[in-house]
């Protein structure tokens, strides 16, 4: 797990808002989740709390196989040869590097907490963004993703993910199937959205102008998606 808690990658261009249009693909779909309000104090002190509990339960089971290993370890000691003694050892080493790792990373979410961040399952956001803001005739969906726990301010995510809703929807003149879809490269967590409409030739100045707020406000990047200049969808790529 990182450390940098600060690294934000440079923006491709900063007047890049949406590409040419889009080429068409197979859609796999998705149930989003129920929508849900943005949190207050209470949940994500809730979330946080149900995080440290996790880590505190892995502490403890690492504890007790360390005890396990130490009593093994003394009842060996008259009987055992030096290279039974040095396996088992080496048995109690390797415990304590499991916990000198869980130590890094309690450390490493305590300091992310402190900074006012909390843990963010982005599929089930995305889900429940999706259901709140699709309507009957204007559907949106969530692609198969990878499942990440994304570190960071989540109404300010909320947003984000609104208003990229919004420009896509802006660009493609209200037409077209919105798709929202997970991913993370090398560490990097970063979600896609694009719509299936055929773009148009301008976009709302401030449709355009609330979105890169948005972008600002998380510290993400934006770059075209993974269809390229071709493609009428969007990469936002997280600060972490």
């Amino acid at each position: 797990m990182t450390t940098n808690r600060n690294l934000v990658l440079n923006p491709v261009d900063g007047s890049y808002v949406l590409p040419a249009p889009p080429r068409g693909f197979d859609l796999l779909v998705m149930d989003g989740g129920e929508s849900s309000p943005l949190l207050g104090a209470g949940a994500i002190a809730s979330a946080l709390g149900q995080r440290f509990q996790s880590q505190a339960q892995s502490l403890d089971l690492l504890l007790t196989e360390m005890r396990g290993q130490l009593e093994r370890l003394d009842g060996a000691i008259a009987e055992a040869s030096p290279a039974q003694l040095k396996g088992a050892v080496r048995d109690v080493v390797r415990v304590v590097d499991w916990c000198d790792a869980l130590r890094l990373d309690l450390a490493d979410e305590s300091a992310k907490a402190v900074d006012g961040l909390q843990p963010i399952d982005l599929l089930a956001l995305c889900e429940q963004q999706a259901n709140a803001l699709q309507g009957l005739v204007d559907p949106i969906t969530v692609l198969p993703s990878q499942q990440v726990v994304y570190w960071g301010d989540r109404n300010r995510l909320t947003i984000l993910i609104e208003k990229a809703l919004e420009l896509v929807w802006a660009r493609t003149g209200g037409q077209g199937l919105r798709c929202i879809e997970i991913g993370s490269e090398a560490g990097v967590p970063s979600i896609r959205v694009c719509s299936h409409g055929e773009p148009t030739k301008a976009i709302d100045r401030d449709v355009v102008d609330a979105f890169r707020e948005a972008v600002d406000y998380v510290a993400a990047t934006v770059a075209p998606d993974e269809l390229g200049p071709g493609g009428a969808g969007i990469m936002l790529r997280l600060p972490i």
